[in-house]
């Protein structure tokens, strides 16, 4: 999940700014500001694949056990197409969440859940395809999320303002965007990093495979709660930035 806060972080900012193109009435610019965003994040994307390509000796250098380092870099393989969806998914999300349009992506996100659960039983205990199986199948699913929403914002009437096509305007003023995003990014990840901290210190312990097994269950409880209270918050807020965002434009 360290890809996830990261790229989640350095993806908020593209909600500030939409928002603020939205309440502005400058349509044309939330276009703009999702494929700087995608750029950006894609570039992000690269040296974290490298990291993920290293993962096992950068597992055991931090003293994790050759077993639990093994099959940690396993995992995290399947994953390296995801890191890549991610900075496509975040930009999406936040470009549609500043214009209200929340409910297309809750549809498409339920249905990637359900064929999601399907495949993972699939790949575990009908293929026997183990960790690299089951990583790859949740890497899957986000094309199953990436696409239909990037598909819904070229044909839906209600992106028609405010998604022009591709423009080479995207590739302007991406420094003052990365610092914008990467402040946000670093807010965000020191608020999580913290459990994964204990995750890693759980594999330390004298018999890390009862301990992870132990805290993977504490964390997942612990990111579900935190997705939703995230949730709730996202969806708070976009009805009265607009809003105010105009206002402060008027003035």
């Amino acid at each position: 999940l360290w890809k996830y806060f990261w790229q989640l972080g350095m993806g908020s900012a593209v909600e500030t700014l939409c928002g603020q193109a939205y309440g502005a009435k400058k349509y044309d610019m939330l276009g703009i500001y999702l494929q700087r965003a995608a750029i950006l994040l894609v570039a992000t994307a690269i040296p974290l694949m490298i990291a993920y390509i290293f993962s096992k000796p950068i597992f055991l250098l931090l003293g994790q056990k050759k077993e639990v380092a093994s099959a940690a870099a396993v995992f995290v393989y399947g994953l390296i197409p995801q890191i890549f969806l991610y900075a496509f998914n975040f930009p999406i999300q936040k470009f549609l969440q500043a214009q209200s349009i929340i409910l297309p992506s809750a549809v498409i996100a339920a249905v990637a859940l359900a064929v999601h659960m399907l495949l993972t039983w699939f790949a575990l205990f009908k293929f026997g395809w183990g960790l690299l199986g089951a990583a790859f199948v949740l890497s899957f699913s986000w094309v199953l999320i990436v696409v239909p929403q990037f598909v819904y914002i070229l044909v839906s009437d209600r992106c028609r303002k405010t998604w022009n096509g591709f423009s080479m305007q995207a590739f302007s003023g991406l420094w003052s965007f990365y610092k914008l995003s990467a402040a946000s990014a670093v807010m965000l990840c020191l608020e999580c990093w913290y459990f994964q901290i204990m995750v890693l210190i759980a594999g330390l312990l004298p018999n890390p495979e009862v301990a992870l097994d132990t805290v993977s269950i504490w964390y997942a409880e612990r990111i579900l709660l935190f997705l939703f209270s995230f949730a709730c918050i996202s969806y708070v807020s976009h009805p009265f930035t607009s809003k105010y965002n105009w206002r402060i434009t008027q003035t």
